[in-house]
């Protein structure tokens, strides 16, 4: 007994065929005039066409430039040993920042090394260290900007790459003078942000009358924290959190930076 053929089945048998038609006849046209081609050009159609894209690796600047030379002009192009160099010269005026897993910057790098010849000029090096430690505490070497924070309220803000307080500028300037003079705490306020070397003098020096009235570092950078007052209610500053942050760039960056980058332009400009 014949299956009966009903009209879904007819129109899905047509359907296969008119798709089956539509892909195929494509194909069979380009064949044809493909054939149509070598039969009318016999001399300029190749029988057998290299389409291999094979090459001795040592030679990839040959090949490269062989290519290109067909179609373009590539002479003024610079070569891939510029790259390198540019690379290499790249390479070593850079770090790897582990604790934030990223690349220092090139504003970061100076800055490091500004904070590290005020430090040395005054307190030594130990005090240069800590300043650079602060410095990565306080705006990750200017890396979060020199406003602080906006919402605190204007005489608890700080300001700039080592997040100075007015209050505590105004300290070191009745003590160091030749600092400057400013009528003004809108003044004095624009010179902190704006200006990245005055914000680390005041800061090494205000943490180094920390350092010498609390004779203990720790204590110095809780009092640099949250302030002298604040800081007398703290118990324990070694398990501070802003003391074990800034003894973690101290353990870690601080050492790697100055290894990689010599202090030996630092100490020649602080003894001048």
């Amino acid at each position: 007994m014949k299956p009966l053929k009903t009209k879904a089945y007819r129109q899905l048998k047509t359907g296969y065929l008119s798709r089956f038609l539509l892909f195929s006849t494509p194909v069979a046209l380009a064949g044809l005039l493909a054939q149509a081609a070598y039969a009318y050009f016999p001399g300029e159609v190749s029988e057998e066409p290299n389409l291999s894209c094979a090459f001795d690796g040592d030679d990839l600047d040959g090949v490269q430039t062989a290519t290109a030379d067909d179609f373009f002009d590539t002479s003024w192009l610079p070569s891939r040993s510029d790259f390198q160099m540019v690379s290499d010269n790249q390479s070593e005026q850079t770090m790897w920042n582990p604790l934030a897993k990223s690349w220092l910057t090139p504003e970061q790098i100076d800055l490091l090394g500004l904070a590290y010849t005020i430090g040395y000029q005054d307190g030594g090096k130990a005090h240069a260290r800590l300043v650079q430690a602060v410095l990565m505490q306080e705006t990750i070497a200017g890396l979060l900007g020199r406003l602080g924070h906006l919402t605190a309220p204007m005489g608890k803000r700080s300001y700039g790459v080592m997040q100075v307080k007015v209050v505590a500028a105004r300290d070191v300037l009745r003590r160091h003078p030749e600092l400057g003079t400013f009528h003004t705490d809108d003044q004095l306020i624009a010179r902190l942000i704006t200006d990245d070397e005055f914000n680390i003098r005041i800061a090494s020096a205000y943490l180094k009358f920390l350092r010498r009235h609390k004779h203990s570092d720790q204590r110095a950078l809780v009092a640099y924290n949250i302030g002298m007052n604040a800081a007398r209610r703290v118990m324990d500053a070694a398990d501070f959190k802003y003391v074990r942050k800034v003894e973690r760039y101290l353990a870690v960056l601080v050492p790697r930076y100055n290894n990689k980058f010599s202090t030996a332009d630092a100490l020649h400009l602080a003894s001048m």
